[in-house]
């Protein structure tokens, strides 16, 4: 069993992958919570929001299997394909989903006979510039962590 944790936390990829989504969520609650001014627990995991986890953790990923195995690998493609499918839907069907959800919402709260637990939730997606910032976060992530541990 040592020996499985040894090797996963010597595998760069996906450790560059995990702390980018680490900063990314990070970032997103410390932002939340200030502009809030009051500490949101559920924003540093829950999705959605300024930068997005989602493209950091992605674009970390990509960089880092394009440093390593490069551009013409058979994981840098599979990597790359990943990249635009998960961006993709966080910018578009997810973002949509979420504010498809806040005019249901808007709905449910004009009727009186529908429960207000039953709201969906609105936060899904994220904005273009989320998601630039998230990426912009992952590929500094890559950068610094192959500067670091493996220069």
């Amino acid at each position: 069993m040592t020996e499985f944790i040894k090797l996963i936390f010597s595998n760069h990829i996906l450790n560059t992958a995990v702390l980018a989504w680490f900063f990314a969520q990070l970032i997103k609650g410390i932002i939340e919570s200030v502009r809030a001014k009051k500490i949101l627990i559920d924003r540093f995991f829950g999705s959605g929001g300024m930068p997005s986890s989602h493209s950091s953790l992605v674009t970390s990923l990509l960089t880092m299997v394009l440093l390593i195995h490069g551009v013409a690998s058979t994981e840098f493609a599979i990597a790359a394909v990943f990249w635009f499918v998960t961006t993709y839907d966080a910018a578009n069907v997810r973002y949509a989903v979420g504010e498809q959800a806040k005019i249901i919402n808007q709905i449910i709260r004009i009727d009186e006979r529908v429960e207000r637990e039953k709201l969906f939730k609105e936060l899904m997606g994220h904005t273009k510039i989320e998601i630039f910032f998230g990426c912009l976060l992952g590929l500094a992530i890559a950068l610094i962590y192959r500067a670091v541990f493996i220069a």
